[in-house]
C-alpha cells in the first residue's frame, strides 16, 4: 500500500559500540525518570545513554559500569535517578555507585532448569524502592507457585514487600510511563505460554499487581494517559489499550503490503498524538519501511522518507524526535 512520504531530517548522530545488539535485549531501550535510556554492552562494560532534551544532541548524560555477570550472562540493567546502575542478573540484584562501588546486593534462587529465565528492576517513580522480579521459593511439593516481586528499599537492600505473580520462569521487562504515573509496566514473556502485562504500584501497604487491561504482548509502547500500544511476537497486528476505552486493533494484513507484517520490536510514541512502527518482509531483515500512524486509530499517516536505508529499528522520543541505529552509530531524526 503507498502512503503519503514524509521526508526525515538529520538533527544529529553520536557513535555508540554495541547499539545494534542492544536493540534486541529487554532493556536496550528503557523509560526511567522521565527519560528516555540506552543500555548498551561492549568489551566487558555496560553503558547508560540518557537522551538529551537538546534535539541537537543524541546523549546527554553517559556513564559506564564493569559488568558484574560473573557467568557471562548479560545482567537487565537500569540506570537510577542519583546515577548509580541497578542489575538482575539470575542469582542475584545488585546496585553499584557511580564509581562502582558495590552498594548492596540481594542473593535469591536462581530458575532451576529455566535457562531461558531472566529478572528485571527498576526504581519506583518517588526513587526510594528498587522493583525486582526473581524465581519464588520452593513450595513445599517442590516446585515454585510463581515468580516473585519484590519490593527494596534503594539504600540498604531491606526487603519491604512480595507479590507471587502469575507468571512463571518468565522473561521479565519493566517500563515507566512517561507521564510519571505511580503504576510501572511489567511484561512477563513465557515464550508458547504467552505474556502477561502487569501493572505493578508500591505503596506503604505493599504492592498491588493488577493486570494491564487486555496488552498481552512483551513488545509495549507507553504513552500519556495510560495508553499502550503492543505488538504482536509474530508481526501479525497492533493493539492500542486504554483503560476505560475500548481496545483498537490493526491487522498487518489490513494496512501493509501484501505478506509483510509489523517488524523491529519498537513501537512508541512519537508524540500524543502519532505512533512510530516498522514494517518489514521478515522480523529481523536489515531494512524496514517506518510509518507514522495516528495514536488513537492506528490508521497509517505517512512513511518516512529517509536520505538512507533505514534499518528495522525506530526509537520514537515522545518530543517529535526518533532514533535509528546505523552501523555503531545512533541518529537522531525529525520530520521535515
Amino acid at each position: 500500500m503507498n502512503y503519503p512520504r514524509l521526508p526525515a531530517r538529520l538533527l544529529a548522530r553520536e557513535s555508540l559500540p554495541g547499539i545494534t545488539e542492544a536493540l534486541g535485549k529487554m532493556d536496550g531501550w528503557l523509560l526511567r525518570d522521565g527519560a528516555h535510556w540506552l543500555v548498551t554492552r561492549y568489551q566487558g562494560t555496560i553503558t547508560t545513554s540518557r537522551i538529551s532534551t537538546d534535539q541537537s544532541l543524541v546523549a546527554g548524560a553517559r556513564a559506564t559500569w564493569t559488568d558484574p555477570a560473573a557467568n557471562g550472562s548479560d545482567p537487565y540493567c537500569s540506570p537510577l535517578p542519583d546515577g548509580a546502575l541497578a542489575t538482575s542478573t539470575r542469582e542475584a540484584v545488585i546496585v553499584q555507585e557511580s564509581d562502582g562501588t558495590v552498594r548492596w546486593e540481594h542473593r535469591h534462587r536462581d530458575w532451576q532448569h529455566s535457562p531461558g529465565a531472566t529478572g528485571a528492576c527498576t526504581p519506583d517513580l518517588a526513587g526510594r524502592v528498587l522493583l525486582a522480579t526473581m524465581a519464588g521459593p520452593l513450595g513445599a511439593d517442590g516446585p515454585s507457585k510463581g515468580d516473585i516481586c519484590r519490593a527494596l528499599d534503594l539504600a540498604t537492600g531491606e526487603v519491604l514487600a512480595e507479590h507471587v505473580l502469575p507468571s512463571l520462569s518468565a522473561t521479565y521487562a519493566f517500563q515507566q510511563f512517561p507521564d510519571a504515573r505511580p503504576e510501572i509496566l511489567l511484561t512477563a514473556s513465557m515464550g508458547q505460554d504467552g505474556t502477561h502485562c502487569l501493572l505493578i504500584t508500591y505503596t506503604t501497604d505493599g504492592l498491588d499487581v493488577r493486570a494491564a487491561g487486555t496488552a498481552e504482548e512483551p513488545y509495549v509502547g507507553l504513552g500519556t494517559e495510560g495508553v499502550l500500544v503492543s505488538q504482536d511476537v509474530g508481526g501479525g497486528y497492533l493493539c492500542r489499550t486504554q483503560e476505560g476505552a475500548d481496545d483498537v486493533i490493526i491487522e498487518a494484513g489490513e494496512v501493509l503490503r501484501d505478506e509483510w507484517l509489523f517488524a523491529g520490536y519498537t513501537p512508541g510514541f512519537l508524540d500524543d498524538q502519532r505512533i512510530l512502527v516498522v514494517a518489514a518482509e521478515e522480523q529481523w531483515t536489515e531494512e524496514g519501511t517506518h510509518l507514522l500512524l495516528d495514536a488513537h486509530t492506528l490508521r497509517p499517516l505517512a512513511e518516512l522518507d529517509y536520505p538512507l536505508t533505514p534499518g528495522v529499528s525506530a526509537i520514537p522520543i515522545g518530543d517529535g524526535t526518533w532514533l535509528t541505529a546505523h552501523g555503531e552509530t545512533v541518529l537522531r531524526w525529525a520530520a521535515a
